[in-house]
């Protein structure tokens, strides 16, 4: 069978879980043998203006910002789609996964 590169992008707004998650992935795949790359993509803020008060004044505003993290994670050997199932299923409820197949 030819190898597929299969590329997974993470985003989540909440650095710590991103963190645990990347390492539990790494681990289990150097444990098994498999090849892998992965780098870090630029950070997202959002950005978001409400109105203090809704009928007087217009210049008294309040700002709130959301930082969104991402990762990307490149499998390059072959690997079996029930551990590829396994390692999505055991991921945080704060994270927002993608899957590529090249």
């Amino acid at each position: 069978m030819k190898n597929k590169a299969i590329q997974i992008n993470i985003k989540t707004f909440d650095f710590n879980s991103l963190i645990i998650f990347v390492h539990f992935i790494k681990k289990i795949l150097t444990h098994l043998n498999i090849k892998y790359s992965f780098f870090n993509l630029k950070k997202k803020k959002k950005r978001i203006t409400l109105l203090k008060s809704p009928h007087v004044n217009k210049t008294s505003r309040e700002q709130f910002e959301i930082k969104y993290y991402h990762f990307c994670l490149q499998i390059t050997s072959y690997l079996k789609t029930p551990l590829l199932k396994w390692i999505l299923f055991n991921k945080p409820s704060t994270l927002q996964i993608k899957l590529k197949t090249k």
